[in-house]
């Protein structure tokens, strides 16, 4: 149990002293000179041009969106057959044949989607190397892999749900 000493009165007044101004009186709550000045206000909406990506960065952009749209539509085609495989499986033993095919053709889904990990992968190259040069080019370049990000971030969620089903 803490035991505390009062403080002394003295130590009170000094603290109470530091609080006034040297005329004796506190300080007054009226508005200072500079507070009632307009306010500083947010900028207005500039009416800035569209970004416009340069031909060289828009067929990257195109190329790496392409490259990802092939592969995510061949992981969808070869997906359905996995999970049923994969399903089978989940009631065997781990290295029984249904067990081992199921663990293949995961495999071989997990590299029909290897296209969209690199595009993902050259987008973030693209991204900071625009950045170095250019905010808004950076901006344009993350709106663009957006799409593939989130489509790749759901392929490794359910390559990993139906490696949990297979089992380990």
């Amino acid at each position: 149990m803490l035991n505390f000493k009062p403080a002394s009165p003295l130590l009170l007044l000094l603290i109470l002293a530091a609080c006034g101004t040297s005329e004796g009186g506190f300080p007054s709550l009226e508005r200072r000179s500079y507070e009632a000045d307009a306010p500083i206000a947010a900028p207005g909406d500039s009416a800035t041009a569209p970004f416009v990506v340069s031909a060289e960065f828009a067929a990257k952009i195109d190329a790496l969106q392409a490259r990802h749209t092939a592969a995510h539509g061949a992981y969808l085609r070869g997906l359905p057959a996995v999970q049923l495989t994969a399903a089978q499986a989940a009631r065997t033993s781990p290295g029984s044949e249904m067990w081992v095919n199921a663990h293949l053709m995961l495999s071989r889904l997990d590299k029909t989607r290897a296209d969209s990990v690199a595009a993902l992968r050259d987008f973030d190259g693209l991204i900071a190397e625009a950045g170095a040069r250019d905010a808004g080019l950076a901006v344009h370049l993350a709106e663009a892999q957006r799409p593939v990000a989130e489509d790749v971030a759901q392929q490794n969620a359910e390559i990993a749900r139906l490696s949990k089903v297979i089992g380990e």
